[in-house]
């Protein structure tokens, strides 16, 4: 019985397997391009399941599917998505065809996802293309002439250094005009850009308008720029090798300035016209009648020194500079299983400044993990980043500090070392005395010990260092309850801690330059921050009927930041122990006792939003939108009274395409209309704006020391309050070849901040009050197609432009106010110059001359009565970019431009290249064009007659950059298949900021400072690299 019943079971056991193997089967296929060409790493997955698989390096793929299946889901990155009916096919030749950029475009929100055709908001979608190769230190500088709406300027040269973004214009005045960044749904600071590896970004949203701010309350009202970062797909594990290497070369600017014989021969002229001895061009010049009667052998030894000068031809550019030099390396992988995917990367970034001594170094790591069971979803994020930089010191001045300056002032005709020893005011006599000169003259020549050689010996004895560390910790969670509900949170940290070092080298003149002690010195500074974020809540999301898609949130959220500062210095360093702490606590030989001061750094800032949220999107059967969000938001950076606040944010969104009378309409292929309406509001930029504030005293009392009022509080402090309208039309023609949107918005903003000044029996000077109205209005176009569309030739254009007007409507009881050299003035738009008007140079004395407010012209300056507002903004009118790709047979090239048009700046540098008071230095070839007698008509003043800050220095700085060229090839799969490690490879080369088209006279037009004075310039970028997948 047992034996029969064994047998049974063992048949049992045979059988069901058997049957088992009969309900599934084995279906393959090949994926290939519109060109025929293979897809590799298209994901293959089993529709309503996370079973699947890739394709290979020719494009094949091999599945188990079980009976039970009806279909699979074929994507891939740059194509769209199909789905395929299973049925009794084993055998699948599927062609992918080139993802439609246009209402099918997924916009991430940061509190979702939604496809273009249903978003009712103003967006622009940047992409991984545009993003991944570029060799930047900071990610945000990617993004100028990207998006329409958005402005970007970079305020430095140096390696690292982050960009100035603007969206729509500013709508502040004492506030800040900074957008919000999010990553992967967590809120960070603008700095994180600088420790993100541009080739984990998937892709950049810019979010524009009221459906976005009121997303985000008081945090968004700026816009919000959204960061995706790349995730792993279930398939098997894929690598992936960067690596690119290249240098940087300095920008020359739009000003000449004068050769060794130039500057020798304006010496002489000077001279001769009135007697100013500004060198040896003329003191030692035959016509000089103080050299009249001497002896024909010292006038000899005289003309030999001067061609001796004219000889001499120092570059101090590149004394200065350096060819920097660029190099990136990256690793990275992805891929997944049934139920998990992840992505991790490993990069390592070193870029040297054009500038000597001055450097980037960055470490980043990033992991996504994603966790999904039936009910379950997780998704993990960490970026963890370490930067080490060397920076140059005193950049953006005109002093001899700042290196940039010196490199023009310093004379070309003098030399910064003798007998290879660096030549400076401390050592004038002994190497620094020229041989040639008889010591009766009592002058040193041709040894520079001013502008140049100065500049260059405190950079080489001052060391300035900075250290960041980075971390970046995220989780998305979502539970489902049942069909539709799910439970939602997000949970974030953002850490940073700052670093820095200086150092002055005690063995060196400038060491004993320093004030206290003459020993050099050491300073150290420390400055933390951290953002707690988190948000919970539920979220509905079901289709009824095939034809009403609902999709509801409510959220409760709460973020906390948090930041902490210390330094010290310490002088008397002994050389022994150089740039170290312990070096402070020597004692030094010249019975100096040394000093440390510092402590901590300001006041300890903390600041609270706690929110409340709701979001409801509802779509009927594809064609008609409405987007709808409340938010509550209450904030510890305004007073009790005020500290809670609400916004709300509508839209709604019109597919036209979906109706029927458009059915015979061939030639369009998409047709959306949008409209929406909100308010945010912005705390101002401190935790501590309305609080009453204390200091010490810079003046003791009685001889004692005390406390003052430095900041006087007030219990009305208000938000600042922002309205905005925005209407929007989404088009695509002829089969998508032709795309575009179109936007008009209006942004009003009330409350303004501003700082009221004050009596002084009030005991403070000014108190930050909200008064006055602005507006914001612009059109926003962006536009691409593709020219040739065949299988193997792909040509396409683009491009997008920005036009804002600002206006400054309303000051509440005042109708002005002067802010820098600017003037805030009902009427006008935000800084607007204030400053007297150029009149020219009066042809019968040489002298400047200036309008007066009736028009009559003089020759005296008073800024207080004569300035007028009528040389414009320094911000853009226009703004945007163009670009063009063609693609041949897997040989690429991209080129990218931006631009910006309507904004005046003062130009500092031209100011100082032509003073006199400065002629001793080198000075622009713009001189030679100076008044010399009565009746000259010349645009210089003559030499000797100074003139003062006019709308003279005013200038346009509309530009058009050549930002990027991209040449590249995609070696192509049949040479690859040789080497079977490799399943796709890509050489390529590019080129950053190669030509500025400018009438701009200065460094740089491209800068988010008011006024130029020499700061570090924008480099010339060149990089080689490779891209291998395996």
């Amino acid at each position: 019985m047992r034996k029969i019943l064994c047998t049974l079971l063992s048949t049992l056991l045979i059988l069901s397997q058997f049957v088992v193997q009969a309900q599934e089967r084995t279906i393959s296929g090949k994926i290939s391009d519109p060109a025929g060409l293979p897809v590799v790493g298209a994901s293959v997955t089993i529709k309503g399941s996370a079973l699947g698989t890739t394709t290979a390096a020719d494009g094949s793929f091999s599945l188990r599917v079980p009976a039970s299946a009806k279909a699979i889901i074929i994507s891939a990155v740059g194509y769209a998505s199909q789905d395929l009916t299973i049925g009794n096919k084993n055998v699948f030749t599927v062609s992918l065809a080139q993802e439609d950029k246009g209402l099918e475009e997924v916009i991430v929100t940061g509190y979702g996802n939604q496809k273009r055709s249903q978003y009712a908001g103003a967006a622009s979608k940047v992409e991984a293309k545009a993003i991944n190769q570029v060799p930047m230190g900071s990610l945000d500088q990617i993004l100028q002439g990207r998006a329409p709406g958005l402005y970007a300027t970079a305020g430095s040269g140096q390696p690292g250094s982050a960009a100035n973004v603007i969206i729509r214009g500013v709508g502040t005045i004492n506030g800040t005009s900074t957008p919000l960044y999010v990553m992967d749904g967590i809120p960070v600071q603008a700095a994180a850009f600088a420790a993100l590896s541009p080739g984990d970004i998937a892709s950049v949203d810019v979010l524009k308008d009221a459906v976005a701010t009121a997303l985000y309350g008081s945090r968004g009202s700026n816009g919000v720029i959204v960061i995706t970062t790349k995730r792993g797909k279930s398939g098997k594990v894929t690598f992936g090798v960067k690596s690119q290497y290249g240098f940087s070369d300095r920008t020359r600017p739009k000003f000449d300035m004068m050769t060794s014989s130039e500057h020798l021969q304006f010496e002489e002229e000077v001279g001769l016209e009135n007697g100013f001895d500004i060198g040896p061009g003329w003191y030692l010049s035959r016509k000089n009648p103080d050299n009249a009667g001497l002896p024909e052998t010292r006038l000899a030894r005289y003309d030999q020194i001067l061609d001796s000068l004219r000889n001499n031809t120092t570059d101090w550019g590149d004394i200065f500079f350096r060819r920097g030099k660029t190099q990136e390396y990256e690793v990275n992988a992805s891929g997944g299983g049934e139920r998990t995917g992840f992505y991790s990367s490993l990069n390592y970034f070193k870029q040297e400044g054009i500038a000597n001594r001055s450097q980037l170094e960055r470490i980043s790591f990033r992991t996504n993990v994603d966790f999904k069971t039936d009910r379950l979803t997780i998704g993990l994020s960490t970026t963890l980043n370490y930067a080490s930089s060397s920076f140059i010191e005193g950049e953006n001045g005109t002093s001899i500090v700042n290196p940039f300056s010196a490199v023009y002032y310093a004379l070309p005709y003098e030399l910064p070392y003798r007998n290879g020893v660096l030549l400076h005011g401390g050592n004038t006599s002994g190497p620094g005395a020229d041989p040639l000169l008889p010591a009766t003259a009592g002058r040193a020549l041709v040894y520079d010990q001013r502008e140049g050689s100065a500049a260059l010996e405190r950079q080489n004895a001052t060391t300035s260092k900075r250290n960041e560390i980075k971390a970046i910790l995220g989780a998305n969670i979502r539970y489902k309850l049942f069909d539709g509900l799910s439970i939602i949170s997000t949970l974030g940290v953002d850490f940073r801690e700052l670093m820095t070092e200086r150092f002055i080298d005690p063995r060196t003149y400038t060491g004993t330059q320093v004030a206290i002690g003459a020993q050099g010195s050491f300073s150290e500074g420390t400055n933390r921050f951290m953002q707690l974020f988190g948000n919970a809540g539920l979220n509905y999301n079901k289709t009824f009927a095939g034809k009403h898609q609902v999709d509801a949130s409510a959220l409760v959220e709460n973020m906390k930041a948090t930041s902490r500062a210390f330094s010290y210095v310490g002088y008397g360093i002994n050389p022994i122990l150089l740039n170290t702490p312990a070096a402070v606590t020597q004692g030094s030989t010249a019975g100096f006792i040394p000093t440390v001061a510092g402590g901590r750094d300001g006041i300890p800032g903390s600041g609270v939003i706690q929110s409340l949220i709701g979001i409801l999107r509802y779509t009927y059967d594809g064609k008609y939108s409405f987007n709808g969000s409340y938010r509550l938001d209450a904030s510890s950076a305004v007073p009790e009274k005020n500290r809670s606040i609400s916004y709300f944010g509508v839209g709604g969104s019109w597919n036209i395409m979906k109706e029927n009378f458009m059915s015979t309409v061939d030639f369009v292929s998409d047709l959306q209309l949008r409209a929406s309406y909100g308010s945010s509001a912005s705390p101002f930029n401190s935790p501590f704006g309305y609080l009453s504030l204390y200091g010490n005293s810079t003046t003791p009392y009685n001889g004692q020391p005390g406390y003052v009022v430095s900041q006087l509080g007030n219990d009305d402090y208000d938000w600042e309050y922002n309205n905005t309208t925005n209407f929007g039309l989404d088009f695509s023609v002829l089969n998508s070849r032709i795309r575009g949107t179109i936007e008009w918005y209006n942004k009003a903003t009330r409350n303004l901040f501003i700082s009221q000044q004050l009596s002084a029996w009030s005991g403070a000077t000014s108190q930050n009050v909200n008064a006055g109205e602005m507006r914001n209005r612009g059109v926003e176009v962006a536009l691409s197609g593709d020219v040739i569309a065949k299988n193997d030739f792909r040509v396409t254009i683009g491009g997008n432009v920005g036009f804002n007007k600002n206006e400054i409507t309303s000051l509440g009881q005042v109708n002005e106010f002067p802010l820098g050299t600017s003037i805030i003035r009902v009427g006008l738009p935000y800084g607007t110059h204030f400053i007297p008007k150029w009149g020219g140079v009066d042809a019968a004395t040489g002298n400047p001359l200036y309008y007066n407010k009736d028009g009559t012209l003089t020759t005296q300056y008073n800024s207080s009565t004569q300035s007028v507002a009528d040389f414009g903004s320094w911000l853009p009118k226009v703004n945007g970019g163009f670009n063009g790709s063609l693609n041949y047979k897997g040989i690429y090239i991209e080129a990218f431009f931006s631009f910006a048009a309507g904004n005046k700046r003062y130009n500092n540098e031209d100011f100082f290249n032509e003073n006199y008071s400065f002629a001793t230095s080198n000075q622009s070839t713009e001189w030679f064009k100076r008044w010399r007698k009565p009746g000259d008509v010349a645009k210089v003043q003559r030499f000797g007659s100074a003139r003062s800050f006019s709308s003279k220095d005013i200038q346009d700085a509309s530009y058009v950059r050549f930002r990027n060229l991209n040449v590249g090839y995609n070696i192509p799969r049949k040479y690859l298949q040789q080497i079977a490690i490799f399943s796709a490879a890509t050489v390529f080369a590019q080129a950053q900021n190669l030509y500025t088209w400018t009438t701009w006279r200065g460094f740089d037009p491209e800068d988010n400072n008011n006024i130029s004075t020499f700061e570090y310039p924008n480099a010339r970028t060149f990089t080689f690299g490779i891209n291998l997948t395996f």
